[in-house]
């Protein structure tokens, strides 16, 4: 995979060679890490690789704003690498004569801080950026909100966080509330009428049990028991063994039918382990998760066949990820995806329209979006954003789709 810096140097060179940069070479492979990292050594703009652009094409610069420094560093690097490749293939399946403006990505480390956040987007304003990609994480796009909007910017955001959603502020990230009643329906339609939760004790944990007990509500249907555990093997350990105590002393037809569980692959081995020595069957009771089970770690566990999770659709990932690894030579986060759907949206958006930006009206199509990495979703007029999924099941060689995502709202 190019490294950073020469990747940089490369796009300097030709910007000021008036010329599209082409596809990377390939060279040798350097590891990505998640250790802290020094920012870039330049942060230059980033025109479309390919695609005949009218030479007096207007331009629409968009603020790529990425952790390209610090402990996500690993994270934001992929996603600016998806970023460069959307806006390439972009421009490269576009028609001719459909191509009236040139998108330009001006990448901005947002660091750890929400000072440099706030920074890095000021300084894409004062390159005249207009539509503003990321932050990733709420606490920056909490910190670059205000400042969007006295520039009158539609920020689309990477974050999963409702709580930070509002006009002209939009969450692109894989809503978790979305996630949860995506599963309780399906889970319910299929007899699933009673479930625990096992979940761990923090806010994505509580969100969790909070939206899968109000779509079990609004159904019918019972979330009981609802145990909430520190991330240790022993907490872990004592809230499935109060949950098989529940278990244990209900009637039959009082018993759940299923588990929710709100973690990782990293956790599910030891999750699976408690579960097993505390006696749960897991050839009776069905287990049920998020879009976190998306991990090939999951299916590694062979105690989890048979689980069901909602994800976006995988054929569409698929091709985005093979597509990743033959232009960078290394595999992608899952988070690098939302970055090319993001990038691939402005794209198509503005390279019709002949320098006049894009507006809410244009983001907030009723119909949605087709992302090419992650189907289809829609960006709402509060922010919010709406993905339709589909359900996967756990299986002994990976993950299969059992109820595939809808197309069309």
């Amino acid at each position: 995979m190019p490294s950073r810096l020469s990747k940089y140097v490369m796009v300097a060179a030709l910007l000021l060679a008036g010329c599209a940069f082409q596809k990377p070479m390939p060279q040798q492979q350097v590891a990505y890490t998640i250790n802290p990292a020094p920012p870039l050594v330049s942060q230059n703009a980033i025109p479309p690789v390919k695609g005949e652009i009218p030479p007096a094409a207007p331009t629409l610069k968009v603020a790529l704003l990425l952790p390209l420094s610090g402990d996500s560093v690993a994270i934001g690097n992929a996603m600016l690498d998806a970023a460069t490749m959307a806006l390439s293939d972009a421009y490269f399946t576009a028609p001719t004569g459909r191509i009236h403006t040139q998108v330009i990505l001006l990448p901005k480390d947002t660091g750890v801080t929400a000072a440099k956040t706030k920074a890095g987007l000021q300084e894409a304003i004062d390159q005249g950026a207009t539509v503003v990609i990321g932050p990733l994480f709420s606490t920056s796009v909490t910190a670059v909100a205000e400042l969007a909007k006295a520039h009158h910017m539609p920020v689309i955001s990477f974050s999963n966080n409702a709580a930070v959603a509002d006009k002209d502020i939009y969450t692109f990230g894989f809503m978790p509330e979305q996630q949860v009643t995506r599963m309780a329906e399906y889970a319910y339609l299929h007899n699933y009428q009673r479930v625990a939760v096992l979940a761990p004790n923090d806010a994505y944990g509580s969100k969790i049990k909070d939206a899968l007990s109000a779509a079990y509500t609004q159904k019918g249907g019972t979330v009981m028991p609802a145990e909430l555990y520190a991330s240790s093997a022993i907490n872990i350990d004592a809230a499935v063994s109060r949950i098989a105590a529940a278990y244990n002393n209900a009637k039959d037809d009082r018993r759940f039918q299923a588990i929710f569980v709100a973690d990782s692959g990293s956790q599910m081995k030891n999750i699976i382990a408690s579960l097993k020595k505390n006696n749960i069957d897991l050839t009776k009771i069905k287990l049920l998760g998020t879009g976190l089970w998306d991990d090939p770690e999951i299916p590694a566990i062979p105690d989890m066949a048979g689980a069901w999770f909602p994800s976006s659709p995988s054929e569409p990932y698929g091709i985005f990820e093979k597509r990743f690894m033959s232009t960078y030579n290394y595999k992608p986060i899952r988070l690098a995806s939302l970055a090319y759907d993001a990038v691939t949206l402005v794209a198509n958006l503005a390279m019709p329209t002949a320098g006049t930006g894009i507006d809410a009206a244009m983001l907030t199509d009723s119909q949605g979006f087709v992302g090419p990495a992650n189907g289809l979703y829609r960006l709402n007029e509060n922010g919010t954003s709406d993905r339709k999924l589909a359900v996967m099941e756990v299986t002994s060689g990976g993950v299969k789709v059992i109820d595939p995502a809808k197309n069309h709202f």
